[in-house]
């Protein structure tokens, strides 16, 4: 998720669980503390751009990380505030409370992550599994927000005995938020299958993705054992679906890609959720793997990145492997009508699956 969310969490957190003892500096902390696993963010610029997809989320987003740093850190946190109030001054709180403290923020922030497509290693460094539950996009006001009105509350209510009652009840409410994503998400699943089913198809494996800024909207991805469909549905009100396809392409020059270091960290970043496409651009044959998990088009081979790669007529690699972005662009016009997509007032069309053909996107032969 989004640094803002991130020390909104880790803000409302700490004060839930700590504000008796610290008050609202429980909520400072909590916040900055809440966003240092994405310090890797920062080395993993050093590492280029597939190290980095390699290292972000990875060791400070395990699981094991926020009790054993969190320990220490907390437990030096406290010897600080202790040697600045000076020997003679009683110590307001033990260890215990700033450790808990720390334990606690840093152990929220991979949680959250793990509710995102982009998934985190959880496991890290015993194990490289990205773990992924679907449930929301990296940024979501309607999350940051209710945290947010939580941590308000606690300001307005301190030194009072409920003081912690509206971020507890924004953790709360802010949880049950992420369950319902993850329903959305099996609802979105189960509705493209049974309009797949419809249209007489078989044999394909479905999986929802959640899109930028709300809940209802999901992205869809039918795979067969030729083609790849991609299609979007609403919950809030699910239309029929319009399906956009194109061929499953492999070549020599695909699994040449696949087998350099950079195509084997993209596989295994996406968990193999690629397509691929190639074409000739002047005397050379490019060739892409694009993401499938992410993207605002119909056509499946246009996804928001991927890794491109450029070969010569005899099927030499040309240089290295690059990533590449085809982000939309965000403006007014394109949030308009991604929330208008979430939430329509109507289907646009009563066709049935059946009798709507999906669209095929096909890529330029190999010669």
């Amino acid at each position: 998720m989004d640094p803002i969310t991130q020390a909104a969490l880790g803000a409302a957190v700490g004060h839930a669980v700590f504000h008796r003892r610290l008050g609202m500096r429980a909520a400072a902390v909590g916040a900055v503390v809440g966003m240092f696993p994405d310090i890797d963010t920062f080395y993993g610029t050093l590492e280029g751009p597939f190290g980095r997809l390699v290292s972000h989320r990875g060791i400070t987003h395990s699981l094991f990380f926020g009790p054993v740093v969190g320990t220490l850190a907390g437990w030096a946190w406290w010897r600080w505030l202790r040697r600045r109030a000076g020997p003679a001054s009683p110590a307001e709180v033990g260890p215990g409370v700033w450790i808990g403290l720390f334990i606690c923020a840093l152990v929220s922030h991979p949680l959250l992550d793990w509710f995102t497509t982009f998934g985190t290693q959880l496991l890290a460094p015993f194990s490289r599994a990205r773990f992924a539950l679907d449930g929301v996009a990296v940024v979501d006001p309607v999350y940051t927000v209710t945290l947010g009105l939580g941590l308000l509350g606690g300001r307005w209510l301190a030194g009072r005995p409920r003081a912690g009652w509206p971020t507890a009840i924004a953790l709360v409410l802010s949880t049950a938020y992420l369950m319902l994503g993850m329903r959305i998400n099996a609802l979105a699943e189960l509705e493209a299958r049974q309009q797949l089913v419809a249209m007489g198809r078989s044999g394909f494996e479905v999986s929802a993705y959640p899109t930028m800024l709300q809940l209802p909207h999901r992205r869809l991805v039918a795979q067969f054992d030729d083609e790849v469909w991609v299609g979007f549905v609403s919950m809030w009100r699910p239309c029929t679906i319009e399906w956009g396809r194109a061929p499953v392409h492999t070549s020599a020059n695909v699994e040449t890609l696949r087998a350099t270091r950079e195509g084997q960290i993209y596989d295994w970043f996406t968990g193999g959720r690629l397509i691929s496409k190639e074409q000739s651009v002047g005397d050379e044959r490019v060739v892409e793997m694009i993401d499938l998990r992410y993207g605002y088009a119909l056509d499946p081979t246009r996804g928001l990145w991927g890794v491109r790669a450029r070969f010569d007529r005899d099927g030499a690699l040309i240089g290295r492997p690059e990533r590449f972005n085809s982000r939309p662009e965000v403006s007014g016009e394109t949030v308009g009508q991604l929330l208008a997509d979430a939430f329509p007032a109507a289907c646009a069309s009563a066709v049935l699956a059946a009798a709507a053909p999906a669209n095929e996107f096909v890529p330029e032969p190999q010669e």
